[in-house]
């Protein structure tokens, strides 16, 4: 339960760190034609270690897109990142990749880090892919090679679709790229999960190269920036087929994110629900660290206690948690109305009405939220109810005497 605790926080947590990027300038690449070119760079080819970093955000959960490429044809390839049929395929040399699945969401940013050490003992040691700080488990095909291949004739490496040769380019990015580095080294996890959000400053040790994309004017006119040189000029981009003006296919600002839900609630007494629809619920309890709520996966809670509440949304790879909400909860506690004594409340094994009328017989029914009579009875003074077997959660009571009738509320925990 800890760990599912430690993930649902990691959850809360990147959703707020997703709305907190570092990095206010980004390049917005449409899906149609564009592409980042770094023509026939070879900051990644013919090494036995490197790491590769690639901050960004995708416009749909849809769709076949390359992220990262350096290849002419399956036979000649350095490195490839692509999306294909609901997976990541992280290709390294010629035929041999790792994958796994992966359905991006439009409510997050995405920290992605390709891990290469040739020097490891096994596939999983040799190759490594990160998303947002998280290990993920490849599957693999073949043998990942100790080198990185050198293509030949030499291939461009380019961001942001499959680049086969100057004339065929096919797999195009719908998204924005926040930041693009590459270290000469295998980045640990420890450093990996630290650099899910911060950019990198220049001079950290073992960086050989690294783009902010903070080149252009965000939604300008940019039309006269060419080619932009990285931090540490070893690479230069070549922006191709872009529009370089306006908000798409140029500098844009931070991404909006939209996710596939209404993260808001309507509150009615106790009673909170959310607004989303088609996702599954998991409320949570604000005011205890997040700790998730047993059982309460429906689309509206009942709150049995005082205190701040909040739902986990989730829908495919989407992810997001209402803000909390304040539940007062007046008047539940040992009811002395009149002369009708309710106690203890809430309730654990046994509930006592009493009823300091005497003669006068009172009737009732405890009745669920829904509404169903799950008890009817009635007396004169006292009436003591075993309620050790009830369900944890809200009840009413509703008492008649005569042609007047009361409802309480009891709180069974």
């Amino acid at each position: 339960m800890k760990k599912l605790y430690l993930l649902l926080g990691m959850m809360i947590i990147m959703k707020s760190i997703s709305f907190a990027q570092s990095d206010q300038t980004w390049i917005d690449l449409d899906g149609t034609n564009d592409f980042l070119n770094l023509g026939t760079d070879s900051v990644l080819s013919g090494k036995t270690q490197f790491t590769v970093e690639v901050r960004m955000h995708f416009d749909n959960s849809t769709g076949d897109y390359t992220i990262i490429g350096q290849r002419t044809s399956d036979a000649n390839r350095t490195i490839v990142l692509q999306r294909w049929s609901n997976a990541f395929y992280v290709f390294l040399s010629n035929g041999n990749w790792g994958t796994c699945s992966f359905i991006p969401c439009e409510a997050t940013v995405y920290h992605l880090a390709i891990v290469f050490n040739g020097n490891g003992a096994t596939n999983s040691d040799r190759l490594k892919l990160y998303i947002n700080g998280s290990l993920q488990t490849l599957t693999f095909n073949g043998t990942v090679d100790p080198v990185s291949y050198t293509t030949s004739p030499a291939a461009n490496l380019v961001l942001g679709c499959e680049h086969n040769d100057a004339s065929t380019q096919l797999q195009f990015v719908d998204g924005q790229i926040g930041e693009f580095c590459v270290w000469n080294y295998p980045l640990t996890a420890v450093e990996i999960s630290s650099r899910v959000v911060p950019e990198v400053i220049g001079t950290e040790p073992g960086l050989v190269e690294y783009f902010h994309f903070g080149n252009g004017i965000p939604n300008g006119n940019n039309i006269a920036i060419t080619s932009f040189n990285g931090g540490n000029n070893i690479s230069t981009i070549t922006p191709t087929n872009m529009a370089m003006s306006g908000n798409a296919s140029n500098f844009v600002g931070i991404p909006e994110l939209t996710g596939p839900f209404d993260p808001s609630v309507t509150v009615a007494g106790a009673m909170i629900t959310s607004n989303a629809v088609g996702t599954t619920y998991q409320w949570l309890n604000c005011t205890n660290n997040f700790v998730v709520i047993a059982g309460a996966t429906g689309q509206s809670y009942t709150a049995t206690t005082s205190g701040s509440y909040a739902v986990l949304l989730t829908q495919g790879s989407c992810t997001d948690t209402s803000a909390c909400t304040t539940i007062t909860l007046s008047g539940i506690s040992n009811i002395e109305s009149g002369n009708i004594n309710i106690y203890p409340n809430p309730v654990m094994n046994q509930l006592i009405i009493e009823n300091k009328k005497t003669k006068e017989q009172l009737e009732f029914e405890i009745l669920t939220l829904t509404g169903q009579i799950i008890y009817t009875g009635s007396f004169i003074e006292k009436t003591i109810l075993q309620t050790a077997d009830w369900a944890s959660g809200i009840y009413f009571l509703k008492m008649k005497s005569g042609k007047s009738v009361e409802v309480k509320i009891i709180i069974k925990e």
